[in-house]
């Protein structure tokens, strides 16, 4: 690569990730596949209401409140519970009942409360940010985005024992994907200096991403798409994450203005640093930026206190497949070097 930038959207990605052994896949059978994460929540919901009487779901707290806008036209109440990434545990007043339902959350690839003792309460996770727990999940019903882990375009998933409805493919939704994946070409031609302007393939993606609350989007996952995503070797994308996680947090050096959130088995999808102050974690965003670093910062318009502060004092930095030992080590000596010339 040329232009060496890290983190954003993901660019194209081609042949060193395709999978060699065309008789092993990473998801079971029972696994369905839809273009988004909400459009997969929205299923797994209609078939709770169709087949089990659903009437009423308590939700996390801290989330990607654009899921539930998505889900608020359905016949069921929801009520939110107080949950997040450091108060990761289920409240004692959640009713087990048998007509309702509650989601639960891996946060950051850092863990999920537990369901332990629900006999009766049909229970949903979201393993976007850990694939690897699909097989061990325990909930009626999981699900997940696609695209967080993986350079997908769009994409979501569901695994449950029952069988879901299939949806039908809608020509918007292929145009949508196609603008994205559009994107994410232009985006590698950037990188590799073959294509000059940064706007076009940034505003190809950002205008996609607008379209993923479009109804249109209630569908399967594109035709375009379905060779591609079963080429992928998952497993060795989701390996070389934690290898490069490892890696980060070995030559990562502690500072008193951050914590590190993580956990020892290296399935953070990123490396997650949590500030005291909105002004901490700006200033190391900022300079980050200025070294063609950009960080995330996700989950805006939290309603709750605790999440509103963790919403602005959280920051994520991307170490996933993209990257080699080499581009690890970069990004945290930038870190390192920030705070020891501060």
């Amino acid at each position: 690569m040329i232009n060496r930038e890290y983190g954003s959207d993901f660019h194209y990605i081609s042949s060193q990730i395709y999978r060699e052994d065309k008789n092993t896949c990473f998801f079971e059978k029972e696994v369905q596949f839809y273009f988004s994460g909400r459009v997969a929540l929205k299923v797994v919901l209609l078939d709770s209401i169709a087949y089990r009487s659903l009437n009423k779901l308590y939700v996390p707290s801290y989330y990607c409140h654009e899921v539930y806008d998505y889900i608020k036209d359905l016949n069921i109440v929801i009520e939110f519970y107080e949950c997040n990434p450091l108060k990761n545990k289920l409240p004692a007043d959640i009713e087990d009942k048998i007509d309702h339902g509650i989601i639960v959350v891996n946060y950051f690839g850092l863990g999920s409360p537990s369901l332990t003792g629900y006999k009766n309460l049909i229970t949903i996770e979201d393993l976007t940010h850990n694939l690897e727990l699909i097989e061990e999940s325990n909930a009626d019903y999981v699900f997940g985005s696609l695209r967080k882990i993986l350079p997908m375009p769009v994409g979501g998933f569901v695994k449950t024992k029952n069988t879901l409805s299939q949806l039908t493919k809608s020509d918007f939704a292929e145009e949508v994907t196609l603008e994205k994946l559009t994107g994410m070409v232009l985006k590698k031609k950037y990188l590799e200096g073959t294509f000059k302007e940064k706007e076009v393939f940034r505003d190809l993606l950002m205008n996609a991403e607008t379209s993923f609350e479009n109804s249109q989007t209630f569908t399967s996952l594109p035709l375009l798409l379905e060779n591609y995503f079963f080429e992928l070797e998952i497993a060795k994308i989701i390996d070389i994450k934690k290898k490069n996680s490892n890696l980060a947090k070995e030559n990562l050096i502690a500072h008193s203005s951050f914590s590190l959130l993580s956990n020892s088995l290296n399935t953070e999808f990123s490396l997650i640093l949590k500030f005291e102050s909105v002004e901490q974690r700006d200033e190391l965003k900022n300079y980050l930026i200025s070294k063609q670093i950009y960080p995330m910062v996700l989950w805006p318009n939290q309603i709750y206190q605790d999440d509103m502060i963790l919403e602005k004092t959280i920051l994520f930095i991307h170490i996933d497949f993209r990257y080699s030992s080499e581009d690890i080590l970069h990004i945290t000596n930038n870190i390192n070097h920030f705070y020891n010339n501060a």
